[in-house]
C-alpha cells in the first residue's frame, strides 16, 4: 500500500506541476472567459456603432410602413419620393437600402430590398423578421379585423399537454424538457470526447516514455506491476478530476460574477429542466468513461517501445471515441433512430450516446440500467484483463506488428 501511495503520488504530482497542463488549464480558463464576455468582446469588434438606414416605398396604399419599427441597428424612415430617386439616394450613399412594398396579384404583400452592396447576416435578418412580422399584420388588416381581435390573434399561444395512456397513466417528458436534455447532452459528449482523447494520450505516452528510458525495468524490480498500473491509472484519473473541477467551479463563478448573474440564471434554469435521474446517470457514465479508457491507455502504452509509437497505438481508440461523438452529434436531431439505440449500449460509445435516449426520449430507466451495468462490466473484465497482461506487456520490447507484441505480452504474462 505504501509503495501504491508513493507512485500515484509521484505519477499525480509530476503531472500537476507539468508546464503543459498549467498551460492548457489556463487556455481552457481563458477560453471560459472570454465565452461569459463575449457578448462584450463582441461589441469591441462589431459594426453596429453605425446604425443602418432604410428607406421604406409603400406602394401599398396602406399604412404598412408603420408596421416596420427601428432599432439600435436599424433605423426605418418611410419616404414620400418615386422608388428611383431613393435607388439614386442609395446609389449615392444617403441610404443604405430602399424597402419596396407591393401588393401581389393575390392581394398578398411583396417585399423587396434594394442596397448598394450586400448587408451583413445579422442586419439582413432583423430586416427578414421584421418583414415577416409585417407581412402577418398586413394579411390580418385584409380581413377588416378590429384591434382587440388582432391583438388576440398576435397573443395567442397554446402548450401540447402530452398524456401517455398506459396502466400507470405516466405522462411523457415535453418537447421543451427533451430539448434541454439534448443541449446537456451534447456538452456530456463533448466533454467525454475533449477530456478522455486528452488524458488517454497522457497515460500512454507516460508509460511509454518510461518504457523508452528503461526506466520500467527499475520500478518493476521493487514492485509489482499490479500496483504499478493501479498507480498510473488513478494518478491520472485524479489529475483529469482536477482540472475538471478547476473548470467547473471556475465557470460557475464566473457566470455568477458577470452580467448580474445573467448567465447563473440560465445555468439554474436549464439544469432545473433536468430530473434527477438523469443527472446521477450522466455523472456515472461519465466517470466510468474515464476509467474505461484510461485502462485501454495504460494497456496500450504499455506495448510501445518509443513515445513517438503512442499515436499509433491510440488510433483505432481514438476512432472509436470520434464514431461516438459524431453519432451523438447526429442523435440531437433525431435520438430515436436505430443506430442511435444501437450504439446506446456499445461500451466504448454508451457513455456519449446513451444520456441523450435516457433525456431526449421517453425509453424506459431499465435500459439505461443494463447499458450502465453493460459498461462497468467490460471495465471489470478489462481489469482483470489489464492485471494480468501488464505484467507481461511493460517487459515487452520486441519489434513487429501490435500482434506479434500483444502474443509475447500473453506468453510473459503467464
Amino acid at each position: 500500500m505504501n509503495k501504491f501511495i508513493l507512485l500515484f503520488s509521484q505519477s499525480y504530482t509530476n503531472k500537476l506541476k507539468t508546464k503543459s497542463f498549467l498551460l492548457t488549464t489556463l487556455l481552457l480558463l481563458v477560453g471560459l472567459l472570454c465565452l461569459f464576455m463575449w457578448p462584450t468582446i463582441s461589441n469591441w469588434f462589431s459594426s453596429e456603432g453605425k446604425q443602418l438606414k432604410i428607406a421604406i416605398s409603400d406602394q401599398t396604399h396602406s399604412r404598412t410602413a408603420a408596421y416596420f419599427h427601428s432599432t439600435n441597428q436599424i433605423r426605418f424612415t418611410s419616404s414620400a419620393l418615386p422608388y428611383n430617386q431613393e435607388e439614386q439616394r442609395v446609389l449615392k450613399g444617403k441610404e443604405d437600402g430602399l424597402l419596396i412594398l407591393s401588393r401581389k396579384q393575390d392581394g398578398s404583400l411583396k417585399a423587396e430590398l434594394r442596397t448598394q452592396k450586400p448587408l451583413e447576416l445579422t442586419n439582413q435578418k432583423n430586416i427578414e423578421e421584421q418583414v415577416r412580422t409585417a407581412n402577418r399584420l398586413f394579411t390580418i388588416e385584409q380581413l377588416n379585423l378590429n384591434s382587440e381581435q388582432v391583438q388576440k390573434i398576435m397573443n395567442q399561444e397554446i402548450d401540447l399537454q402530452q398524456t401517455v395512456l398506459s396502466k400507470n397513466d405516466a405522462s411523457g417528458k415535453s418537447s421543451a424538457q427533451k430539448a434541454t436534455a439534448t443541449i446537456v447532452s451534447y456538452a456530456v459528449a463533448l466533454i467525454i470526447y475533449l477530456f478522455v482523447l486528452s488524458y488517454l494520450s497522457i497515460i500512454s505516452s507516460e508509460i511509454a516514455a518510461e518504457k523508452d528510458s528503461r526506466i520500467m525495468e527499475i520500478i518493476i524490480s521493487s514492485t509489482s506491476p499490479i500496483v504499478h498500473l493501479l498507480s498510473r491509472v488513478f494518478g491520472t484519473l485524479f489529475l483529469a478530476m482536477t482540472q475538471f473541477a478547476i473548470l467547473i467551479g471556475s465557470a460557475l463563478i464566473m457566470a455568477r460574477s458577470f452580467h448580474n448573474g445573467k448567465y447563473w440564471t440560465q445555468i439554474s434554469d436549464l439544469m432545473g429542466g433536468l430530473t434527477p435521474g438523469y443527472t446521477v446517470y450522466a455523472i456515472l457514465f461519465f466517470l466510468l468513461a474515464c476509467l474505461l479508457y484510461t485502462l485501454v491507455g495504460a494497456v496500450l502504452g504499455s506495448l510501445v517501445n518509443k513515445v513517438q509509437d503512442v499515436g499509433q497505438a491510440m488510433m483505432p481508440v481514438t476512432m472509436m471515441l470520434m464514431i461516438g461523438f459524431f453519432i451523438a452529434i447526429s442523435g440531437m436531431s433525431n435520438p430515436d433512430t436505430l443506430l442511435i439505440k444501437i450504439f446506446s449500449y456499445v461500451p466504448f460509445t454508451a457513455s456519449m450516446i446513451m444520456p441523450m435516449r435516457i433525456g431526449a426520449t421517453d425509453m424506459a430507466l431499465w435500459q439505461a440500467f443494463l447499458s450502465l451495468m453493460l459498461l462497468f462490466i467490460t471495465i471489470i473484465g478489462l481489469f482483470v484483463f489489464s492485471l494480468r497482461f501488464y505484467r507481461g506487456s511493460v517487459l515487452t520490447y520486441a519489434s513487429g506488428s501490435f500482434i506479434k507484441k500483444i502474443k509475447q505480452a500473453i506468453q510473459l504474462s503467464k
